[in-house]
């Protein structure tokens, strides 16, 4: 798990070093664009610096809820592609939320509408959405984490903390996060000036 670790370590870095790149772009000024990329990269940071311990713990079932979150991140990005910045920060500033603005007569701002606007320009996000909300929600996942095996192969309730016998999910998982966290790092970059 070490070598999965040192891979978030790489990217919370690299997190740091884009917002300090922002921030030197703008002059070091609280501008809408530093204000918004601060907040994206903030949470992800956090979200990245979480799961080292969810990792280390094989803590599967916090794991997915995480990587829902990172997704939500890319939402918010798409958000601002959508609306464009100084509409979505006015909104933010007023307590408002994207999903009230209505797209055209039938379809609001939903995060099934971004969701599918995100996958249009990366390939697969939509059925890693999916998969991470089926983790937030009880569901098959929810299911298949409190199951175990004994030595004689009948399945028995574990409640335990974590599932050691997931890892090799847990490590799929990550490689999602650092994949996400590429991906956040390239929407970004679309909607400011770097």
């Amino acid at each position: 798990m070490n070598e999965e670790v040192k891979k978030l370590d790489e990217m919370i870095e690299n997190l740091n070093n884009f917002m300090v790149a922002i921030s030197k772009n703008y002059r070091n000024k609280l501008t809408r664009e530093v204000l918004f990329s601060g907040m994206v990269i903030k949470k992800t940071i956090d979200i990245l610096e979480t799961s080292k311990y969810v990792l280390r713990n094989y803590l599967i079932t916090v794991q997915t809820s995480l990587l829902r979150l990172l997704c939500d991140n890319c939402l918010a990005i798409q958000s601002v592609k959508e609306l464009d910045l100084k509409t979505v920060m006015d909104m933010i500033e007023n307590k408002q939320q994207v999903n009230q603005v209505m797209v055209d007569d039938e379809q609001n701002m939903s995060d099934g509408y971004l969701k599918r606007k995100v996958s249009e320009s990366y390939q697969g996000f939509d059925r890693l959405y999916k998969f991470a909300s089926q983790g937030v929600h009880f569901s098959n996942q929810t299911l298949a984490s409190i199951l175990s095996y004994d030595k004689e192969n009948n399945i028995k309730l574990n409640v335990n903390v974590g599932n050691k016998e997931l890892k090799e999910e847990v490590i799929n998982n990550n490689e999602r996060m650092i994949t996400l966290t590429k991906i956040i790092i390239r929407m970004i970059k679309e909607i400011i000036l770097v």
